[in-house]
């Protein structure tokens, strides 16, 4: 089995959920850029700037030269998609309605304290629609489906 995905989602978009989900349930490698800028810059999290000028790219360089990985994302730089696409990544957008998405965004700040993170949607599903428009985006899967549906999706996307 060899597979090289990179999954990205807005936030709110069921990232966690479906990392989660797959590290439980399956014995697929995961990774995700919060943890991999976490770990680049020694445990703290770092300024926005540090964070998607320097930690973001170098952290995303070194996760391409993978043979078996899952990548979840909410941004990558598109040069860096491009090169992911290269090397073998298939590149898959979790399609999440934006009403969907502020649902979640307010249900996430009044059970689990979260910030508000709406103003980024419009932005990241711009880029998104982008990305599919050049062709970047291999597959778009129903991220308003239920986590098993997605996962399963996913790991079907593995056994190639």
């Amino acid at each position: 089995m060899n597979y090289k995905l990179i999954i990205l989602s807005p936030s709110c978009g069921g990232k966690s959920s479906l990392m989660r989900y797959l590290r439980e349930h399956t014995d697929l490698h995961i990774a995700e850029t919060d943890e991999e800028v976490m770990k680049a810059n020694n445990g703290v999290w770092p300024d926005d700037e540090l964070k998607n000028k320097v930690l973001v790219p170098k952290t995303t360089n070194e996760i391409i030269t993978r043979e078996n990985v899952i990548y979840f994302a909410s941004y990558i730089p598109t040069e860096l998609l491009q090169k992911a696409k290269e090397k073998g990544f298939k590149i898959i957008v979790l399609e999440t309605p934006l009403e969907v998405l502020k649902k979640r965004n307010t249900n996430r700040m009044k059970v689990e304290g979260y910030d508000d993170v709406s103003q980024w949607f419009k932005g990241q599903l711009n880029n998104y629609q982008s990305l599919a428009d050049n062709h970047i985006v291999d597959l778009e899967v129903n991220g308003n489906q239920t986590v098993e549906k997605v996962a399963d999706e996913v790991k079907n996307l593995t056994e190639y």
